[in-house]
């Protein structure tokens, strides 16, 4: 499951405030250049990543620990590690292989396919969190739910009273989530042929199966990218429609979207 996105307002308004006010101050700081060197990184075919010789360059930098100082070579480092799992799919410009935290400092395979695994699930979940409150945010409902607002204003009990097609229609969405989680978004006959491969069996020998080596690759990175950007994604409309001000965040592309989704409906 996703994780929840349940934050305090005022705790939330305070932080963005006080992130505000600091990048305030640091754009009106003096930044004298400074000549450092650094390593910068090209993409190969197969959509994995290699250090290139190192350059020098000019680049603007302000005093002080705004920014720390060395983050660029910190990246680049973090980027051209020797870790075996450097050039795996998603380790790609502009950070490399990014692994701050030392998760994968083991090179442990079953550790590293269960990551890749959840953030590929977290990833396919936010992207339909994504549509999904676009969708409602653009007036769209299926029959049943028509007076429920978008947002976590949906989640107010008093729009789903026992016995209501409402109602209804959340059970049999909660039911039919926990089937796919336990029963079929899942490698369940053990023939994966990468993390996140849930086809069991389905379409052996064609479609996926018949594709070269690098449009596989070049797929699951998109899919990659994608996920991780749905995943901030969502989490930004969270905290916006947590704080109220939603509408001024996508509100001008409301009537792009109802135009968008009704399109695909025709």
């Amino acid at each position: 499951t996703s994780s929840p996105f349940l934050t305090s307002k005022p705790n939330m308004k305070t932080s963005i405030i006080f992130a505000t006010l600091v990048a305030s101050s640091a754009a009106f700081a003096p930044s004298p250049k400074a000549t450092t060197s650094i390593a910068l990184l090209s993409t190969v075919e197969d959509g994995a990543v290699e250090a290139v010789p190192e350059v020098e360059s000019v680049v603007e930098r302000t005093p002080g620990p705004f920014p720390p100082e060395g983050l660029q070579s910190g990246f680049a480092a973090a980027a051209t590690t020797e870790n075996k799992f450097a050039s795996e799919i998603g380790a790609q410009v502009p950070l490399g292989f990014f692994d701050p935290l030392g998760v994968l400092s083991t090179e442990d395979d079953m550790q590293f396919e269960w990551w890749r695994e959840a953030e590929i699930k977290h990833g396919r979940i936010s992207m339909l969190a994504v549509v999904g409150y676009i969708t409602t945010y653009a007036g769209y409902r299926i029959p049943g739910c028509e007076d429920i607002p978008a947002g976590f204003a949906g989640l107010d009990k008093s729009f789903w009273p026992s016995g209501s097609l409402a109602a209804t229609n959340l059970y049999w969405t909660l039911t039919t989530i926990l089937i796919l989680e336990t029963a079929v978004m899942k490698d369940t006959i053990g023939n994966a042929e990468h993390p996140g491969d849930y086809r069991n069996g389905v379409g052996t020998g064609r479609g996926w199966d018949s594709k070269s080596d690098k449009y596989k690759r070049n797929e699951r990175a998109k899919e990659l990218n994608n996920g991780r950007a749905a995943m901030m994604g969502i989490w930004g409309i969270a905290v916006h429609d947590s704080m109220g001000n939603i509408d001024e965040i996508i509100g001008q592309f409301k009537p792009i979207a109802a135009a968008a989704i009704d399109a695909a409906l025709q």
